[in-house]
């Protein structure tokens, strides 16, 4: 199955980004649970909007007026309950990305696949944020991998990823729809990171490409069977 333009008609009207989103990253877990040594390493689905963290805050702002309303329980602990000196606008980025963590390690992260949301490449700090969320990644030596088929939006978030290390970008500019695979290593008393860039063309079927794990292999993640398995889902 090609890769399809969801954010344009007619596939933004049957089969919606959105939907075919979450269910690629489900295809995506499942996938790599089947295949991944089950005893060593495992695959979790992490969805979390920037919306929903306001909602979020607001509901427990909520929650403590109206504990406060009808009397609190006393407790051991002391509330502190002076205002805030200051407060500033914040980013809450969406994450919708899988975390592949080795649970004979205390469920250490080795891999991360993000999906890459319109709302990431909508402003110049919600780009930053993203950015700087890729750049702890792999700072701390996780694998990653940054899947973008966003076609509404131009901003190429691997690019400012680049930029952002003192790096030339990696794809042309515009490059709408790509994905990249990253391996931070130590290699002959130096730490560098392992690319692997590939362009995705709407009308192509999906690449194999790496997935590199903190502490072990790379393995072979292959898009289109996932791809293929969400759009079924999605009745196409």
């Amino acid at each position: 199955m090609p890769l399809l333009d969801h954010f344009h008609r007619p596939n933004s009207e049957d089969l919606p980004w959105e939907s075919v989103n979450t269910l690629w990253v489900s295809s995506v877990v499942a996938e790599l649970n089947r295949t991944l040594p089950h005893e060593q390493f495992r695959a979790f689905a992490n969805r979390h909007l920037g919306s929903q963290v306001e909602a979020d805050v607001a509901e427990f702002e909520n929650l403590n007026a109206a504990h406060e309303g009808n009397g609190s329980i006393a407790t051991a602990v002391q509330e502190y309950t002076q205002a805030a000196l200051q407060t500033i606008p914040a980013i809450f980025p969406d994450d919708i990305e899988v975390q592949i963590a080795d649970v004979m390690n205390r469920r250490r992260l080795v891999a991360v696949i993000e999906f890459v949301s319109p709302s990431n490449k909508k402003e110049l700090a919600e780009r930053k944020s993203f950015v700087a969320k890729c750049c702890a990644y792999l700072q701390k030596g996780i694998g990653l991998v940054v899947l973008d088929i966003v076609t509404e939006r131009r901003a190429n978030l691997h690019n400012e990823l680049m930029a952002s290390l003192g790096q030339p970008p990696s794809f042309p500019d515009p490059t709408p729809t790509y994905c990249v695979s990253y391996r931070p290593v130590r290699r002959e008393d130096a730490n560098v990171i392992d690319l692997w860039p590939t362009i995705l063309k709407v009308g192509d079927v999906l690449p194999t490409i790496p997935l590199p794990l903190k502490g072990s292999d790379t393995l072979a993640l292959d898009l289109e069977a996932t791809y293929e398995t969400a759009l079924e889902q999605s009745g196409a």
